[in-house]
């Protein structure tokens, strides 16, 4: 097949961001809404479907709540989808029409919250995502550690994400990333994926 000239160009090696999408009022509301309506469980690695999902603290330390949409969340969702989708615009250019999981609301706690190594796209269920965001909900200065990394491949080929208090931060969702353990305090965040039929 030729070379499409009109091809809009991309980059998979990178994150789109956004600043200040949330202030602290926002912060705090959301807070109050996932306190008064959901439960926290310790987060789990790998695919069920397969048998390699585990609860193991090698893996990960987190506690997430997960938020479906209803009524007292819709909001979110329809300010966190049109991000996604101007960010897909601009910089990923994959097929996005829908949103494939409840948002998670993540505490990284202070003892030792981490992440290790992984992709957030991959058997199963999981396959259909295609950008992956995080939504920053702690101020730097209120933890230490839990820094979040990027690797783009290569010897210490490593991106050091932003941890702004409300920023938000686009990657695809096969991009390798961890959060590094925390050392004083805990790092609040949400997670949400969008996608669309599986990468073919």
């Amino acid at each position: 097949m030729p070379y499409n000239h009109f091809t809009p160009t991309s980059n998979w090696n990178d994150f789109y961001y956004f600043k200040n999408v949330f202030d602290n009022k926002m912060i705090k509301e959301l807070e109050d809404m996932v306190y008064a309506n959901y439960k926290f469980e310790k987060g789990r690695t790998g695919t069920r479907e397969l048998g390699t999902d585990t609860d193991s603290y090698k893996t990960n330390n987190r506690d997430i709540a997960y938020i479906n949409p209803t009524g007292h969340s819709q909001w979110l969702y329809e300010l966190l989808f049109p991000l996604a989708l101007e960010a897909n615009d601009k910089l990923f250019h994959f097929d996005i029409d829908i949103v494939t999981d409840p948002i998670h609301y993540v505490i990284y706690p202070e003892d030792g919250g981490h992440l290790d190594w992984h992709m957030d796209t991959g058997a199963y269920g999981v396959n259909k995502r295609k950008l992956a965001m995080t939504v920053q909900l702690s101020d730097p200065s209120d933890y230490e550690g839990g820094e979040f990394e990027m690797w783009i491949g290569g010897k210490d080929k490593f991106i050091t994400v932003p941890r702004e208090k409300g920023d938000v931060i686009i990657f695809p969702a096969f991009v390798m990333h961890r959060v590094k353990p925390i050392k004083r305090g805990q790092r609040k965040c949400l997670v949400f994926w969008t996608g669309g039929r599986p990468f073919r």
